[in-house]
């Protein structure tokens, strides 16, 4: 037996049994708010100076972690700190059926500036979402600096865990980068997560990208807050750079002068974000699990995980790019069980814009409506069709630019055009209410017309054109992609993630997977770098949702289906190999994985807890994952060469009296029965070098 499986000894952990989903409660009156459900309650007071948070309560352990009298929110306008207690005057608060609606007034010597906050309890959650938007009632400009969108103010003596993300896996490798801190603090992250030494407290996490301006921070009040800060950005690049190592995102060295603001326009309305804010207790991993839980069921997208080839990984610009090169590829992906033939960039050829088929490569038939005989053959074939845009930028030669250069983002987006690039790179005005009509309608015609079921956005970059800047670009982008997905409902649009300052991480999952890995190893090997994409998305992200190349390159020892495969199905499935090349007893392998993957997929694509602490992308470290949703999961175990054939890993989230049955998915083997108890505590596990073992953990 190339697998051996023993267990240690018996330890006791601390467990409360999760409680059925309850109804939210919801509750306003003059002096008064709070929402609450079977895990968690927050209250706020309501008097003439302003709302305050008055607690935060786990309901399951009875814990309050609030100190209360702190300020439900900070906002800075026009460089003068001002709160929920300061300045602003609440309208309203409003039940609805499992949220609250603040309304604040804010009156200027021009008139009134209104800021909503909404704050929401999904049912059976432990985890609230807060999102905040300033609507401008008056004819001036307002300038917006720094402000905190969750907060709360607590005496419990608590340590901090900062989780800052970082894009672009073309310039870096550091993903997540983890930070704990003490004391006071103001640093750059997406989620941060309280404890008071016992595994329990609570945690923030920002909806948003990875960037200068994304805060997270404490006071020596014992102020807790996530927010933005918008004066420590100084400038994107855009598409100005692009090449390895060259980031296209520049701090302000001037900070703390506001050299960078948000502007809300006359009359006009802006879009401050949203956050989490949640409880938990059992360990630092049952936040992540608290938050991905219900952030998975209720906010991403569902049904997007889909085994896919795409075309760039090895025919890319070249003539292999083409109707009757790709044929035998379509025909081997779908012997293998694979879904979606992704065709990637020249497609359109030069139409970048225009978004028209290149007939040289894929000729459309007389008669056939417009599409192309290769679309016709992988409809025959029983695959859906994916194609690869760049709908944020144009080519300088395409039709629709010359008839409405006004399009594009002036001046900045006609000078990028002149960057001389097959694709193109003119960045359009993606604020224009006519362009967005433009472009829904160009995805109508490619969904109606060809059958296309998933798009690849790529090229997604955000430059200053005034009045508006980056982030108004990026804002009015990211709610287009939101109204495709409401509009087509069975279609995927995938997002391209591989380059700095896009939309990664929760603004990117909220909306879809993203193609997160373009192969640029960076002096790491190809299967260590995919295991650290994963390892760095647990807990918090899910990692289906990461695209990276299967099989990218040919397949050769000492990586082999069973030991690649488990990687890929923890990922957004997709081939970027020439399928013709693979052995005949490695389609048989290949194709057995995608058959128990689509079998099974509805259990590995939200959370995945972390049982390896150690990065895997050294190419010596095991790396320990763990699916898991309700009470059942699986263990997906990888070990890589030149470490330890045994390594000794610990389960998380169990019950710990209950009996679990461990069973090698792929032959079947079961391996024994073990106490939650024995699980968390840690089993060993020995494997050789470069191979897997996907085991299933059900409860007996």
């Amino acid at each position: 037996m190339r697998r051996l499986l023993a267990f240690l000894s018996v330890g006791a952990a601390f467990w409360l049994a999760p409680t059925a989903a309850a109804a939210v409660v919801v509750r306003v009156t003059s002096t008064s708010a709070t929402l609450s459900d079977g895990l968690i309650s927050q209250s706020w007071s309501i008097d003439r100076a302003g709302v305050t948070t008055s607690a935060l309560t786990d309901t399951r352990t009875g814990r309050n972690w609030v100190l209360a009298g702190s300020p439900e929110f900070a906002l800075t306008v026009d460089s003068v700190p001002t709160s929920a207690t300061l300045a602003w005057k609440l309208i309203s608060a409003t039940a609805h059926r499992d949220s609250i609606l603040f309304r604040y007034g804010l009156a200027l010597p021009q008139g009134l500036v209104e800021l909503d906050r909404t704050w929401t309890l999904y049912p059976g959650a432990s985890v609230e979402q807060v999102s905040e938007q300033l609507i401008n009632h008056s004819p001036a400009v307002v300038r917006i600096g720094k402000y905190t969108l969750a907060s709360l103010t607590s005496a419990a003596a608590v340590s901090a865990e900062v989780q800052a993300y970082h894009g672009g896996s073309d310039w870096r490798q550091d993903f997540r980068v983890i930070t704990h801190e003490a004391g006071s603090f103001d640093d750059e992250g997406e989620v941060v997560r309280f404890d008071d030494g016992s595994g329990a407290g609570w945690f923030m996490v920002a909806q948003r990208r990875g960037g200068a301006m994304s805060r997270v921070g404490r006071t020596s009040a014992g102020e807790t807050w996530v927010g933005v800060d918008n004066a420590r950005d100084l400038f994107d690049w855009g598409p100005i750079l692009s090449s390895p190592p060259n980031y296209n995102r520049l701090a302000n060295p001037a900070y703390p002068a506001p050299v960078r603001q948000r502007t809300l326009m006359p009359f006009g309305s802006l879009d401050l974000g949203t956050a989490y804010l949640g409880v938990y207790h059992g360990g630092a991993q049952q936040a992540a699990a608290a938050f991905l839980t219900a952030f998975a069921t209720h906010v991403m997208p569902r049904d997007r995980q889909t085994i896919d080839l795409n075309s760039f990984h090895p025919w890319g610009h070249g003539s292999g790019m083409s109707d009757a090169n790709l044929r035998p590829q379509a025909q081997l992906l779908k012997e293998l069980g694979g879904e979606v033939f992704m065709l990637d960039d020249q497609w359109q050829g030069s139409s970048a814009g225009d978004w028209r088929w290149d007939t040289q490569r894929f000729p459309i038939p007389a008669g056939s409506g417009g599409v192309p005989a290769f679309v016709t053959y992988l409809h025959s074939l029983g695959l859906q069709l994916g194609l690869w845009m760049s709908p944020a930028e144009f080519n300088p030669g395409a039709t629709v630019y010359k008839q409405h250069p006004a399009w594009a983002c002036t001046p900045t987006g006609d000078v990028t055009a002149r960057i001389k690039d097959d694709s193109g790179l003119g960045v359009w005005d993606f604020t224009n209410p006519q362009l967005h009509a433009y472009m829904s309608g160009v995805i109508d015609r490619l969904i109606s017309q060809d059958g296309v079921r998933e798009f690849k956005f790529d090229y997604v970059t955000w430059v200053d054109c005034p009045p508006h800047d980056y982030l108004d670009y990026e804002d009015a982008y990211a709610h287009w992609v939101a109204a495709q997905e409401a509009a087509h409902p069975g279609v995927t649009f995938e997002l391209d993630e591989t380059n700095d300052q896009r939309l990664f991480p929760f603004r990117s999952v909220a909306l879809g997977p993203s193609w997160f890995d373009n192969g640029h190893l960076q002096s790491s090997t190809y299967p260590a770098r995919l295991l650290h994409d994963i390892w760095s998305a647990a807990p918090w992200l899910p990692p289906s949702t990461l695209g990276f190349g299967t099989y990218d390159g040919d397949l050769a020892a000492p990586y082999t289906p069973d030991y690649l495969m488990p990687i890929a199905l923890l990922g957004h499935v997709t081939f970027w190999s020439d399928l013709t090349k693979l052995t005949p007893g490695q389609v048989a392998e290949t194709a057995w994985w995608l058959a128990w993957y689509r079998a099974h997929r509805a259990g590995l694509g939200g959370l995945v807890y972390e049982d390896s602490s150690t990065d895997p992308l050294d190419g010596k470290a095991w790396a320990a994952l763990q699916p898991w949703q309700g009470r059942r999961g699986y263990l997906f175990l990888f070990s890589q060469a030149g470490g330890t054939q045994t390594e000794t890993v610990a389960l998380q989230g169990l019950e710990p009296g209950r009996a679990y049955t461990l069973t090698d998915v792929r032959t079947g083997q079961t391996i024994g029965s073990f106490r939650g108890s024995e699980l968390e505590d840690g089993v060993p596990f020995t494997l050789p070098g470069y191979s897997a073992l996907v085991l299933s953990v059900d409860p007996a």
